[in-house]
């Protein structure tokens, strides 16, 4: 790869981007719509839709992150993407975030290690946790979830898939993005924009889940029904 198709892959990802956005917007329309009318059935299948579409959509994000033209070297795009095919997306980030703090001129003994800890359980519950899921929903498992061989049912994952909900869905996109926007100032501008930003940023995206923590989907559909009715909100 050369940097004219680094440029080309970075753009083209900003549009798969951008579309998988309006997926989003689409589909999340949809499970509003089902909600109000109580088509649980509906609401279900467009729910796993969503989370299909979010770790599309995070993926792309990914992608678009490390091609971005003020970022990696080309040969440091290459250990990332080696690094995601012996294996998985979660090392892809890993050494993202890796490479990135190569880049910084951090002072202080205890900065780096901290921002990798809490980077990296955010790779966790938001890359790594949804991926599990969305493989099994892709691979057709969207009731019962089995084990990497297909000999026997995996049963936390499928009280995985049996909790997922748009609430959850949506949670994870917004706090995705807050960490995209994260590694993007940690890449581009290590020692100015993300010293200035990240802490601010990761307690936002940690505290998210806390504030959110007593939204459920029965408050949601309370929520649409009453905008329905004359003088709603």
């Amino acid at each position: 790869m050369d940097n004219a198709s680094r440029l080309a892959i970075y753009s083209a990802q900003c549009k798969n981007v951008r579309a998988l956005e309006v997926a989003r917007k689409q589909i999340r329309r949809s499970i509003n719509d089902a909600l109000r009318s109580g088509n649980l059935v509906a609401v279900d299948v467009h729910t796993k839709a969503l989370a299909l579409v979010f770790c599309a959509w995070v993926e792309a994000n990914f992608s678009k992150t490390i091609h971005t033209p003020k970022g990696f070297s080309l040969i440091e795009i290459a250990q990332i993407k080696a690094s995601i095919r012996v294996g998985s997306v979660v090392d892809g980030w890993e050494k993202c975030i890796q490479l990135a703090f190569l880049k910084s001129a951090a002072t202080k003994s205890n900065f780096t290690p901290n921002v990798k800890q809490r980077l990296k359980k955010c790779v966790t519950s938001l890359v790594a946790d949804p991926s599990l899921i969305r493989n099994k929903v892709a691979h057709g498992q969207w009731i019962e979830a089995l084990n990497r061989d297909n000999t026997k049912i995996n049963a936390d994952l499928t009280v995985s898939i049996h909790s997922l909900d748009v609430v959850k869905v949506e949670m994870w996109f917004d706090c995705q993005k807050i960490l995209c926007e994260i590694v993007e100032l940690l890449i581009e501008s290590p020692n100015k924009a993300f010293m200035a930003s990240y802490w601010g940023m990761i307690e936002k995206v940690e505290q998210i889940p806390i504030d959110r923590a007593a939204w459920t989907i029965s408050s949601k559909r309370t929520r649409l029904k009453a905008k329905r009715k004359p003088g709603g909100n």
